[in-house]
């Protein structure tokens, strides 16, 4: 996860982004959840990320007992060294499909860090 947190900034903010020296990890294995936060040399916020997988039940052709993955988020988001985040969101709400189509969203900037 440490170098996550640049591989998926966009390019034109790598410059603008403070960067996380500590980073703290939460999972929720039952949930398909897991949050990372990521703090800078002053112990401040400047990094998150969290993604999700939600599931149902089914049964493959065989008619055996399966869990079928229905959707995925994910959310990242980057303090600014000037103020301010740069969040991205990307999700599929089709992943029980054969074309499974992730959406990523254009860049938002927002005044604050996503919880």
């Amino acid at each position: 996860m440490d170098n996550l947190w640049e591989k998926l900034l966009p390019g034109e903010y790598s410059f603008r982004v403070m960067k996380p020296l500590v980073f703290e990890r939460h999972t929720e294995p039952s949930a398909n959840a897991e949050k990372t936060i990521g703090f800078d040399e002053y112990g401040t916020k400047c990094f998150y990320c969290h993604s999700f997988l939600m599931t149902e039940e089914g049964f493959d052709i065989d008619e055996f007992p399966i869990q079928i993955e229905t959707y995925f988020e994910r959310v990242v988001a980057w303090r600014l060294s000037g103020g301010g985040r740069v969040k991205i969101k990307t999700y599929s709400d089709q992943m029980d499909k054969c074309n499974k189509r992730m959406v990523t969203l254009p860049a938002e900037l927002t005044d604050e860090m996503p919880r």
